[in-house]
């Protein structure tokens, strides 16, 4: 173990402490307030952040560097992709806008009075359509503007190395050419997504079903495409089959298919998928499962599904230094396969040193994922019994464990835990001497505050809380993913912050 995620963390303090970390610290509820309200104060001490919500400070320094001559009234966006950079101009049509063209980016200035802005960044965020900061300190090395660059080891064919072990954990249906790989998982859907409605457009399927409350840039996706070419209908219970079958009941062969989370970010509900695939079938409708928060390896439900999505930056990526996703199309799926070559085109492609770092961390991928199966387990058991815990959600839950084991298994939870204390949500919060930050799947435990981070505005009003509540999601939901500390040190930073 490299690094360990217990202790104190100050203010926008990377982890690891290395150029591309992941994870950033946000150790008091002040903080989380300042960096969700932008306070200049709080972002001052963040120089890097989760990479599709916060700017890199290498981007930033690419950015200060090509537009150097201009006088800093235009805000700047840096599209991997030259058609994504086309997209967002067909679809909001900001003014004045200029593009240049670089090697491998593409430049958008945008001024900063257009109203366009804040719809450009949302849409640059949840598709994940913007560069590497490793390509960024290529650019600064390649300049002189850096006085060292990291260092990478020589991996061979490091496409074939993560696409191997990938592949694997998909189970014998998914070979390394059924693999897309992305710059992150949220690409990878994105690109998923932006095919499948194109795709069902053309049949006269319209009807998209969110089935669970899926993660923020999973829910942002949908509503992006399908909101333009059809519709989205929203079931937020996942255990709530009878609405699931009265929607295919009333919808039939206009229902296109069924997006999940299997089990679900950050309740971590399992559904039905048996009786999902069933539907599905009947209808003719694609069933898209995203097993990312316990890892392919860990659900084995590659057979259920016509195309898997999974972020690597997860598990894949367990030191926390890289991003990137897949997409697995098993061969037994023909719906799922019709997608493959035009998602191919539309998706960001990793770069290629993030590949090479990717590659260097994934042979130890099968034991990393072994290791926090136990690791889970043991805290687990420890927050069950504690009478300062109101909620526990974890892989194996009451309500939904069943239909979790049916593909996982006994003793293969995943990192993932999701609480609520009964006290003071605040005085735990900063009380909890562990590292707070977005991300999970990494070797250093982390403690993230998920609803203050992917639904903030959501907690600021009456209608929004009570749309929360509606889901089961409680404001003060906590998202623990267990690392490889010695459990003994985890359960004791717990037990020191819920005295």
């Amino acid at each position: 173990m490299k690094t360990s995620g217990l202790g104190r963390f100050t203010l926008g303090q990377p982890l690891p402490a290395q150029t591309h970390a992941v994870c950033v610290s946000l150790p008091e509820v002040a903080d989380l307030i300042g960096y969700e309200e932008k306070n200049p104060g709080t972002l001052a001490a963040m120089p890097t952040g989760y990479p599709r919500f916060v700017r890199h400070q290498m981007i930033g320094q690419m950015l200060a560097d090509i537009c150097k001559h201009q006088t800093g009234s235009t805000c700047g966006y840096l599209f991997a992709r030259e058609q994504d950079c086309e997209e967002v101009i067909k679809r909001y049509a900001p003014q004045d806008g200029q593009v240049q063209q670089g090697n491998a980016w593409t430049l958008l200035q945008v001024p900063k009075a257009s109203p366009e802005n804040a719809q450009i960044s949302s849409y640059f965020q949840h598709t994940g359509c913007g560069i590497s900061s490793r390509l960024a300190e290529d650019y600064l090395w390649e300049r002189g503007l850096l006085e060292s660059r990291e260092i990478l080891a020589e991996v061979g064919d490091a496409q074939s190395i993560v696409k191997e072990t990938i592949s694997r954990a998909h189970g014998p249906d998914v070979g390394p050419e059924d693999l897309l790989l992305a710059s992150s998982g949220a690409n990878a859907f994105h690109a998923l997504f932006q095919s499948a409605v194109d795709h069902a457009q053309s049949r006269g399927k319209t009807v998209w079903i969110q089935w669970g409350w899926l993660y923020l840039d999973t829910i942002e996706a949908m509503n992006l495409y399908a909101s333009t070419k059809g519709q989205v209908i929203e079931v937020h219970q996942i255990g709530n089959l009878d609405l699931l079958s009265s929607l295919f009941e009333k919808h039939g062969d206009s229902i296109a298919g069924v997006i999940t989370e299997f089990p679900t970010n950050p309740l971590l509900q399992a559904g039905d998928l048996e009786k999902a695939r069933g539907l599905c079938d009947q209808a003719n409708a694609l069933l898209v499962i995203d097993p990312t928060m316990v890892s392919p390896k860990n659900a084995g439900i590659t057979g259920m599904a016509d195309v898997v999505v999974n972020s690597l930056t997860k598990y894949a990526g367990w030191e926390g230094d890289v991003m990137m996703g897949s997409l697995a199309f098993p061969r037994s799926s023909k719906l799922g396969r019709e997608l493959f070559k035009d998602t191919q085109n539309k998706i960001c492609p990793p770069y290629s040193r993030d590949l090479t770092r990717m590659a260097e961390q994934i042979p130890y991928y099968d034991n990393f994922i072994e290791r926090v199966n136990s690791q889970t387990i043991e805290v687990a058991e420890y927050l069950q019994s504690h009478p300062k815990i109101k909620h526990l959600h974890w892989a194996y839950q009451d309500k939904y464990a069943k239909n979790f084991e049916k593909f996982a298994g006994p003793n293969r939870p995943g990192c993932n835990l999701s609480f609520e204390v009964s006290g003071n949500f605040e005085e735990f919060y900063n009380r909890l001497q562990m590292l707070k930050s977005p991300s999970f799947g990494t070797e250093f435990s982390n403690c993230c505050p998920y609803v203050y981070l992917a639904h903030y505005p959501l907690i600021k009003t009456e209608k929004g809380r009570e749309f929360l509540n509606q889901a089961g999601l409680s404001p003060y939901l906590l998202r623990l993913s267990v690392g490889l500390e010695p459990v003994e040190e985890i359960l004791q930073a717990l037990e020191y912050a819920l005295q």
